[in-house]
């Protein structure tokens, strides 16, 4: 399998290339404006694949997205969560979709929270296992934290109600494998994430099982209480990147 993290230290952002060496076929995921579109077909012709889809885990609110910009610049399908309010033309991902291509097996789940249309992206290495070796979050998990819930919308029953999803999700993510590893779409000093969000880009399932604090609360209600207590005050931007990268 080809792997290649694309980041920006700065924002604390995260994006990936997952491909397979033989058909030649890669995607990416959570392209970075800040990067540039350039960046990734730069990396993908020296990786020597060719980019066939560009995934957003979810509808950014922190930073720009080039998805767009990367999927019109290489004729490739751009793909969202069906739920994503985009104004644009998109491909849709539901629940359980799932494609291959080589060796590698990728799968969606619908894991909202931090957004109603926030997805997490399950990556198989089929020479090897046909379980997931690894998922990209987005920013259902983080190195141990969770995404917030009051960016996709700050009315307080909203955020409620994205708190709770999002404990449904971090259990579901749970059902992984221990050995499963996890790369989310931000770590450090992004904005994000909470008090707790760690520097380390990655981690596995079952670190976060085990020390992850949002993982180990057992209670739905401890789990909204705790995360809307510890929330970080919103970046000044956020509303505005939003809704920029719907397109809006």
């Amino acid at each position: 399998m080809i792997w290649q993290p694309i980041q920006d230290a700065e924002l604390g952002c995260l994006s990936y290339i997952v491909g397979d060496p033989t058909t030649g076929e890669a995607i990416v995921v959570d392209p970075l404006g800040a990067v540039g579109a350039e960046t990734y077909i730069l990396a993908a012709q020296d990786l020597g694949v060719n980019l066939v889809k560009v995934i957003e885990t979810h509808v950014h609110a922190d930073h720009a997205s080039s998805a767009r910009t990367l999927s019109q610049l290489l004729g490739v399908p751009h793909a969202l969560s069906h739920r994503a309010p985009a104004s644009f033309a998109f491909e849709p991902l539901t629940d359980g979709d799932e494609w291959q291509m080589g060796q590698v097996h990728i799968r969606v789940w619908e894991t909202p929270g931090h957004t109603p249309d926030s997805i997490s992206i399950l990556v198989a290495d089929v020479r090897r296992s046909r379980e997931p070796w690894l998922v990209l979050t987005g920013d259902s998990l983080f190195v141990g934290d969770v995404g917030r819930p009051d960016l996709a919308d700050p009315n307080p029953e909203a955020i409620h109600e994205a708190s709770v999803n999002q404990y449904h999700s971090v259990r579901r993510l749970m059902s992984l494998p221990d050995f499963t590893e996890v790369w989310p779409a931000h770590y450090g000093s992004s904005p994000c994430g909470g008090l707790f969000m760690d520097k380390k880009p990655n981690s596995t399932i079952g670190f976060e099982r085990r020390f992850n604090p949002f993982v180990n609360m057992e209670d739905v209600e401890t789990f909204v209480t705790q995360q809307q207590r510890l929330l970080k005050p919103p970046p000044a931007e956020a509303a505005e990147l939003r809704r920029k990268n719907l397109g809006l």
